[in-house]
């Protein structure tokens, strides 16, 4: 069996191509930057591009991340499902400052 070290490396990663970006056609609003991205992500057949990282902390700041799926972008607020009283709905109650991460 392949060492995972030689798997990794001969996988491709972030081979493009890439859309251009150029700053001066920044929008204002950071969620209308980010739908703009995400059409395009559709357009090209980026696969699942509503699938995201939501990255939180917990009570003693340790960092923890779940995979989501994102259900909508509107007003610079980004929502997805998860309930209130799980850990997660626990850990944004506590600390509502929080990292999404999408491909």
């Amino acid at each position: 069996m392949k060492q995972t070290k030689k798997i990794l490396r001969d996988l491709k990663s972030l081979t493009g191509p890439f859309p251009e970006f150029h700053t001066e056609d920044i929008p204002e609003s950071p969620s209308d930057l980010f739908t703009n991205w995400l059409i395009t992500a559709i357009e090209k057949g980026v696969h699942e591009p509503h699938a995201m990282t939501l990255s939180t902390v917990d009570e003693k700041g340790a960092p923890d991340a779940r995979i989501l799926i994102l259900k909508d972008v509107a007003n610079n607020k980004w929502y997805f499902a998860s309930s209130t009283i799980s850990k997660k709905g626990e850990q944004l109650r506590i600390n509502p400052k929080v990292a999404l991460t999408f491909y």
